[in-house]
């Protein structure tokens, strides 16, 4: 088993990896999933690779040596961090540090208090042909960050309670219930799947679980307007724009299965 790791450890190797610019907390490392890591680590790698300096003077090679080495490690550490944590949902994964007091509530450490002149960097590229979110549709418009998502995900799910928590209010589930769930070692899952397999919840109740939870969530536009990032007749105009280009891939997408369909 692979054991807790330390927080600032962690905290580093993020930091290394998403950029200087990342708002990190307990709740960036809960949401974190694999393909976002991996992801962020392809796009690391592309940029600093030592094969794109072979050229330059024998400092700059070392440098950019040292840099993806240093990538490379961080993404190692937190692959394992977040198997770990994947493996023993019961457990944070991290050794909280205790020798020095914390605030109350959720405590987070925001680099842009240390740097504050530092931008998140956008994605730059083509729009994705297929049906996207709000918060996805804003990053590859390039209006945000992959860090400023995260942490839209995190406030938006900090907004709404836990399906167990719905559950043993509505007498589905007993606390008993829920602590078995989460010390499932069985095969991966999220709390409803696992629920389900082992038969304490039937399929439509975790659907009608899901759907009462995310209705008494925010809204992910409400952050980026709290946040002072994008207006709201800015946020009414983009959401306009994702309808449209979700139709487009939807009609494209039944275009595609009538061709096909008449090529059978």
């Amino acid at each position: 088993m692979i054991p807790p790791f330390r927080e600032k450890e962690v905290f580093r190797a993020c930091r290394t990896l998403f950029g200087p610019e990342i708002s990190l907390g307990h709740s960036f490392l809960g949401y974190l999933q694999a393909s976002g890591a991996k992801s962020a680590f392809r796009e690391r790698v592309k940029k600093v690779h030592p094969d794109r300096f072979a050229e330059h003077d024998h400092g700059v090679q070392k440098r950019q040596s040292d840099q993806f080495r240093q990538i490379v490690q961080a993404y190692e550490l937190i692959d394992a961090f977040l198997r770990h944590r994947d493996a023993h949902p019961s457990s944070s994964g991290v050794d909280r540090e205790t020798s020095s007091p914390r605030p109350s509530g959720d405590w987070t450490e925001r680099s842009q208090d240390r740097h504050p002149h530092s931008k998140p960097k956008a994605y730059h590229g083509p729009m994705p042909r297929r049906y996207l979110e709000f918060g996805s549709f804003l990053y590859y418009q390039g209006l945000i960050s992959y860090s400023q998502l995260i942490e839209a995900l995190v406030w938006q799910r900090r907004q709404r309670p836990s399906i167990g928590d719905i559950a043993q209010r509505w007498k589905w589930l007993t606390q008993t219930d829920i602590l078995r769930i989460c010390r499932d070692r069985g095969p991966y899952g999220r709390f409803g799947e696992k629920a389900v397999r082992l038969g304490l919840l039937k399929e439509r109740q975790v659907r009608t679980l899901l759907f009462f939870q995310r209705s008494r969530q925010q809204k992910i536009g409400e952050y980026f307007i709290e946040q002072k990032i994008l207006s709201p007749q800015r946020i009414e105009i983009l959401v306009a724009e994702l309808h449209q280009h979700n139709a487009r891939v939807t009609a494209g997408d039944q275009g595609h299965a009538r061709s096909y369909s008449a090529a059978g």
